[in-house]
């Protein structure tokens, strides 16, 4: 019974943390309106998004609590859903949160460091690895202390404090960077099932690696026309056990290859392409979308401060472990996905290039989830597709069209993964997590010139990284490095 009731609880918060995707980046982006099941299913199902979404009623990012007061009221539908959650809000422990958070941070581009190591060079990614944990620990903090003063969601927040104009670039930024990521999981996907075919095939049927992105369409297609959000909790819980497996065998063969071979070369600083690392850092912490509304969730949220740091400091601890255990061990041979730097064609590579590509595989959909629903919401305002076959063919057709951009993309950089990581990280990440946050700090908060100062100080050191870091990334785009292939070693 005890078993059974720690796989309840386990299995309880996969359910939550796929609800948080439903008020992403505090703002509320519900899965139920275009849900085909009835009124009562749609408003169960936005209650839990609220419970885990907000305190405030309605979710963060709803404008029904606008102080500016010209912003629309709530549809009665996510009025409804908010009081049915409004008895359970504030109910996560300081536990659930700590494995909501971790959840948030350590996804699939931990294995993106150990190239982006090798970019930066092993001392100088290190320490910049800490300084970025660091960094962003203090920019959200930052923010959060933004909610508390005006409580809204990140672009909303932009728009009360700015304008509209910035509402329209934070989501612009979060748009870009939740596409980004997919095409950088389809890429990551893509090396990992060409090896496994061809560890199969014994390299009788070799397919260019464009083709491994573009078969990807035959299941993310009809994941990407899933309505009900908690439909994906189940893949994502048994995703997230494939990255765990995945991790604890990089390790282990990193330690293995260097105690029978030693430390391969590395170069501690890379004056190269050091700037590949500064964005790939920024990439790295990419769980900023889903502070505010595990913080609208906590019991008692005056202990977020102490669980994001410990979160942080994890994280820190595992990018740096990953990336330079796993440069030292290989050295300049090390590949943008280091899973293909394990032993060529043995069971347990390939069983962990199997399961980790099925990991990023189910984990996409989640990651586009909110960039559907933001567009759909503009595209489609006040348009339901759950009783109008018209509309809702009409919003079928534009998420396979935005899967299809997504494919396009990931072609277009299959041999570049480590510079699109770069750019998606300086362009998008760096931007969210480390200029919007002061912005809005200097706005909101800051109350004297010191404080004013240093936030002026830290977002102008934000837009100045950002810029460098994407025009670095864009200046060696046109370099093109396919990664490894067992197949051509004669």
């Amino acid at each position: 019974a005890e078993d059974e009731g720690r796989r309840a609880n386990i299995t309880a918060s996969f359910v939550d943390f796929i609800a948080l995707y439903g008020n992403f980046a505090g703002g509320y982006f519900p899965s139920d309106e275009d849900d085909d099941g009835d009124d009562d299913e749609g408003d169960a199902e936005g209650a839990v998004g609220a419970l885990v979404g907000g305190r405030s009623s309605p979710p963060a990012g709803s404008r029904a609590h606008s102080r500016s007061g010209g912003a629309p009221e709530p549809s009665a539908r996510a009025a409804r859903a908010t009081q049915a959650a409004a008895a359970g809000a504030r109910q996560a422990s300081t536990r659930k949160t700590l494995f909501l958070l971790i959840k948030s941070f350590v996804g699939g581009g931990v294995l993106f460091l150990p190239r982006a190591f090798y970019n930066g060079g092993l001392a100088f990614s290190a320490v910049l690895m800490v300084c970025a944990a660091g960094a962003a620990l203090y920019t959200m903090l930052q923010l959060v202390q933004c909610y508390e003063r005006v409580h809204c969601g990140y672009g909303e927040m932009g728009r009360r404090l700015y304008g509209r104009w910035m509402e329209r670039v934070v989501m612009l930024s979060i748009v870009v960077s939740q596409l980004g990521f997919s095409c950088a999981g389809a890429i990551f996907v893509a090396t990992n099932m060409r090896d496994l075919f061809n560890a199969v095939t014994g390299c009788a049927h070799r397919m260019p690696l464009w083709f491994w992105v573009v078969v990807q369409m035959a299941v993310l297609a009809p994941l990407c026309l899933i309505r009900h959000i908690k439909g994906l909790s189940g893949i994502a819980l048994l995703a997230d056990v494939f990255i765990v497996a995945g991790l604890v065998y990089v390790w282990s063969v990193d330690v293995a290859t260097i105690g029978r071979l030693g430390l391969s070369y590395t170069r501690n600083f890379n004056p190269d392409s050091y700037a590949l690392f500064l964005g790939t850092a920024a990439y790295t912490f990419e769980g900023y979308a889903l502070i505010l509304p595990i913080i609208d969730s906590m019991r008692h949220p005056e202990k977020f401060p102490l669980a994001l740091a410990l979160v942080m400091a994890l994280c820190g601890a595992i990018a740096v472990s990953i990336g330079g255990l796993s440069y030292a061990a290989f050295g300049d041979s090390t590949q943008a996905n280091v899973l293909l730097n394990m032993p060529s064609k043995t069971p347990a590579t390939l069983a962990v290039q199997l399961l980790y590509s099925l990991a990023i595989l189910f984990t996409m959909p989640l990651m586009l989830f909110p960039v559907i629903r933001i567009l759909e919401q503009a595209l489609f305002p006040r348009r339901s597709g759950k009783r109008n076959p018209a509309v809702k063919a009409q919003k079928n057709v534009f998420r396979t069209a935005l899967l299809a951009l997504v494919i396009a993309v990931s072609v277009a950089g299959v041999d570049r993964l480590d510079r699109l990581v770069a750019v998606i990280g300086g362009s998008a990440c760096v931007p969210l997590s480390f200029v919007y946050p002061p912005l809005f700090h200097l706005r909101a908060v800051a109350a004297t010139s010191r404080e004013r100062l240093r936030d002026a100080l830290v977002a102008g050191a934000g837009i100045a990284a950002s810029a460098y870091v994407t025009y670095g990334a864009m200046s060696r785009w046109g370099v093109s490095e396919p990664p490894y292939d067992f197949c051509d070693v004669v």
